[in-house]
This record gives C-alpha cells, sequence and structure tokens, in this order.
C-alpha cells in the first residue's frame, strides 16, 4: 500500500477512535440520574428520570432556598422541642437555643443537620405540615413533576419522594439565587455558640476538593434512599447539573464524575445572543436611525460537531417616531439545523425624537414640499391661461410654440 493511503487510513482511525470517545455514553451503575445545562434545563442525558425515589437529605436543597427566600439573614430562629428529637446529623441544638438564620443556612447544606431543618421549618411555616405544603408548591412551580415532599430534611417516609429529574429542577433554581451560590460552595463556616467557643461547620462533599469547577451542593443518605447527590459544576461556560439517586456507596462519586466528564467532552454551550448586543438598526419615520440590541440573552446546549445554530433578525422598518428606549422594533430568531428553538426582542437601544426644525431630515422634507408646491402652482398658472386664451378666441386655443389655431372638439 503506497505510503499516502497508509497515512490517510491512519488519520481516518484516529478520527474514529476520537469520535468514539468523545460520544461514548457514561456507564452509570446507579438505577437512576440526569445530566442537564444548569442554565437551560436542557437534559442531556437521563436513566429512569421520572422514577419515584426517596431524596434523603437532598431535600434540604429545597428547604435551604425557602429558608433564604423567606427570612432576612440576620433574623434569630428559636430551636423548639420538636427540633431536639429530629434523628440523624444534627446542630445538637438545645430546646429554647436562638441560632442566626445564616449560620441555620450553613448548618443545613454542610452539617446536613436534622434538627436545623426542623427549625427552618418552623421558622418559615409555623409548623412542618404548612412548610411542606410550601415545599410542595415551590417545587411545582420549580417544574417539579411528580415530587412529594412530607417533612424538611428528608428522613424516611413512604410519601416523601421525588426523581432525579425534580431533583435537578429544584437545584437549577437554587442556583439562579446567587446568595445559595456562595452558600454551597463555601467550604467552612463557623458559628457562635452559647458557651463561647464556635462551632466549625465543613462542606464534605469530596469532589469539592478534586473536581475542577465543582460548586458542590448537597448530599444524603438513609437505608431505604442509599447513597444519593446532587451537584453542580461548571467549565468553559457551560454549567452542568447532576443528580444520582440510589446508588451504592463510593459508586455515587465515580457515577457522578463520569457524568460530569461525559457533559463537559461532549458539549458546549452556545449563544448566539447576548444581552444589550447591538444586533442591527432600524429607519423610523420622522426621526433618526435607531440601534437594535437584545432584550435578553439566549443559550443553547450543542455537542462539540453540532454547532448548527443561525441568527435571522425580523426588523420592523416602519414605525414612526416617537420611539422610546426599550420599546420591541423586532426579534432575533434563533435556528438550529433550520428549525426555530427561540426567539429574542430586539429593542431600541436609545429614545428617537419627532424630526423639528433644527434636523437636516426636516429641512430635506421641506425642501420637497416646497418644490412639489412650485411645480403645482406652476400647472395651475398655465392651466389657468389656457382657459383665458380660449375665451378670447371663440373657442379656439393659441398655441405659443406655432402660432396654430385648433378648435376644441373639433
Amino acid at each position: 500500500m503506497p505510503a499516502r493511503k497508509i497515512i490517510f487510513a491512519a488519520a481516518l482511525l484516529c478520527v474514529f477512535f476520537f469520535s468514539s470517545f468523545v460520544h461514548a455514553n457514561p456507564e452509570i451503575q446507579a438505577p437512576a440520574a440526569i445530566l442537564i445545562n444548569g442554565r437551560t434545563g436542557e437534559v442531556l442525558w437521563e436513566k429512569n428520570a421520572h422514577a419515584l425515589k426517596y431524596p434523603a437529605s437532598t431535600t434540604k436543597i429545597l428547604t435551604t432556598l425557602l429558608l433564604l427566600e423567606n427570612a432576612a439573614e440576620d433574623e434569630l430562629a428559636v430551636t423548639s422541642r420538636l427540633a431536639t428529637v429530629a434523628q440523624g446529623a444534627s446542630l445538637s441544638l438545645a430546646d429554647g437555643q436562638q441560632i442566626r438564620v445564616e449560620d441555620l443556612l450553613h448548618g443545613l447544606m454542610h452539617q446536613s443537620a436534622n434538627d436545623g431543618s426542623v427549625v427552618a421549618a418552623e421558622h418559615v411555616g409555623g409548623n412542618v405540615e404548612t412548610f411542606a405544603a410550601v415545599m410542595n408548591l415551590r417545587a411545582k412551580q420549580m417544574g417539579a413533576r411528580n415530587s412529594h415532599f412530607t417533612n424538611p430534611h428528608g428522613l424516611p417516609d413512604e410519601e416523601h419522594v421525588t426523581t432525579a429529574y425534580d431533583l435537578a429542577m429544584i437545584a437549577r433554581s437554587a442556583m439562579i439565587n446567587p446568595r445559595f451560590r456562595e452558600i454551597a460552595a463555601t467550604r467552612r463556616h463557623s458559628i457562635p455558640w452559647p458557651d463561647g467557643s464556635p462551632r466549625m461547620i465543613v462542606n464534605r462533599i469530596p469532589l469539592m476538593r478534586s473536581y475542577e469547577g465543582m460548586f458542590g451542593i448537597k448530599s444524603g443518605y438513609t437505608v431505604a434512599a442509599q447513597q444519593t447527590f446532587v451537584g453542580a459544576a461548571g467549565r468553559d461556560g457551560l454549567e452542568l447539573i447532576v443528580v444520582v439517586l440510589q446508588a451504592n456507596g463510593d459508586q455515587l462519586w465515580a457515577d457522578t464524575v463520569a457524568l460530569l466528564d461525559y457533559g463537559f467532552e461532549n458539549f458546549a454551550a452556545i449563544r448566539p445572543v447576548t444581552a444589550g448586543d447591538v444586533l442591527a438598526s432600524a429607519p423610523i419615520r420622522f426621526g433618526e436611525t435607531v440601534s437594535l440590541q437584545a432584550a435578553n440573552g439566549f443559550e443553547i446546549t450543542r455537542r462539540l460537531d453540532k454547532v448548527d445554530v443561525a441568527l435571522e433578525l425580523k426588523v420592523d422598518t416602519g414605525r414612526p417616531a416617537p420611539i422610546q428606549k426599550g420599546d420591541i422594533l423586532g426579534e432575533a430568531v434563533i435556528l438550529v439545523a433550520g428549525e426555530q428553538v427561540g426567539s429574542v426582542p430586539l429593542i431600541a437601544a436609545n429614545d428617537v425624537t419627532r424630526a423639528t426644525l433644527a434636523t437636516g431630515r426636516f429641512w430635506l422634507l421641506f425642501l420637497l414640499a416646497v418644490l412639489g408646491g412650485l411645480r403645482i402652482r406652476k400647472l395651475y398658472r398655465r392651466r389657468k391661461v389656457r382657459k383665458k386664451l380660449q375665451l378670447k378666441n371663440g373657442g379656439y386655443v393659441v398655441w405659443s410654440e406655432n402660432f396654430k389655431r385648433r378648435k376644441l372638439g373639433g
């Protein structure tokens, strides 16, 4: 075989193996898992994502967010007797002990405190039952379709169930909250204690120290739920959320890493439009041309070998002045493989006032109007002269060019 053919065959073989590696699906041992784009919610990989499972302490993602949304961090929450008897991980709170909401938030996320979860529920809802109703309502608002929560901590309850998909939607909504993101990524937090010695809370997610771009979030365990984890990580502009449920021991972390690696190696976040980008201009009647900018951004996830995203601009060019900044004057349509997947309004970047005497455009229009008026006046006067000549010459019109007569109607 000639050398050139050997080199070409070898190159094709390399491409084949590289493509197989890039697109190979991850081997996940857990019964249920999902990987999504954390900003857009697009599902990139799933396994039994809508199967009902026990969430264990990943429940506290929702509890933490509700506490953030409904209480100031400098407020003091009071520990009840019910909170002190909560089983499992705890802050060892005493009946009647006060704790700042800020410290409670870190205790929920990093100490996985079940007693603190009850304190949070009672502080927000008055009691656990009311808080659970709030949890279910908020979860549905986030896009969680099949979840039902009965408590704020995730301790075993046959009716306390969720799905990998629902937890991903809850985590996505939580990560939109800047303060939640800060707390989730915190490595250590010191809580002042009544005896004067501070209590140190440590983020115990092992991937915080070993996986590049890891934001953390929440792990959990009960005998019924087994190992559970909801995590988030970001690299090169792509933010992923992963959920692994009912894993066996350390397989939880192996599955998590496999899913995140699969996401970062195979997908990219494409942003054809960024909020504030000036994308076009539009002529305005009786005013100056206005620049049009994107009202908001748009992101879509595509495989690395399928960057088939296009942008089509539709501009309204017939609008008269005045135009106010922010007025919608068109849209940017996002196309994938020729099909529309979304659109972003195009808005005026500035005000446009109606043309006045001070504008060059007004004087141009004024000059055209004057010339038009003079032309009409000239035609009118010529017609009037002809009528006079007709009357003076007995029904004949005199043509000044050749002095001939032509009888009207003859």
